[in-house]
């Protein structure tokens, strides 16, 4: 049987019922990019290849409880959340290393932190520029005008659904949109 004719679906059921090869043609197709991701947040090779054989040897030792639909995306995410692990644990290091502190009171920090603010405004503004007009009214209104959805309906002239909408479609694109400059915010205050 070639394993690399095989669907995403048919390799999770063969892989549940403990199928090496599977499994390794999982790894085959998923790593690159996978190890691309993780150095790119987390700016180590070493750090991208531990953070890779602890999602791999994961998914080898809890195949036969796993309920994985998509596994790109169950990958995705896994190595989004050991990444993130892995920022919580060099800030815990650092703050215990450097006394939070004496941190908090440096001034290069505060000039490094007010830039990083003044960026994510930026990549902010941004972000809700690519919105429609209206949904970026009404985001504004809900978010920096502190107006309620009861309200903007109101000033709209649409039904609360619509303005629920339209908040919601605007924080899926920010979300999506500041996803990478969230983790280098993160790594980057690593460095400061």
């Amino acid at each position: 049987m070639d394993y690399q004719l095989l669907a995403d679906d048919v390799l999770l059921k063969l892989l549940k019922i403990s199928d090496e090869l599977a499994y390794k043609e999982i790894y085959l197709r998923y790593w690159r990019k996978l190890y691309i991701s993780a150095v790119s947040k987390t700016n180590s090779k070493e750090v991208a290849e531990d953070i890779l054989q602890s999602v791999f040897t994961d998914l080898w030792d809890r195949r036969e409880r796993h309920n994985i639909i998509n596994i790109a995306a169950y990958l995705e995410t896994a190595v989004k959340y050991q990444v993130i692990n892995y920022i919580k644990s060099a800030i815990s290091k650092r703050a215990r290393h450097t006394g939070l502190s004496e941190l908090q009171s440096s001034e290069e920090s505060t000039a490094d932190l007010t830039l990083l603010v003044r960026e994510l405004n930026t990549a902010i503004d941004k972000a809700i520029s690519q919105l429609p007009q209206k949904t970026q009214t009404i985001f504004r209104l809900s978010r920096f005008e502190k107006q309620s959805n009861k309200d903007i309906s109101r000033i709209m002239h649409l039904s609360e659904k619509a303005v629920e909408y339209h908040i919601t479609q605007s924080l899926k694109l920010l979300r999506l949109n500041l996803q990478d400059f969230i983790f280098i915010s993160i790594i980057f205050l690593l460095y400061i």
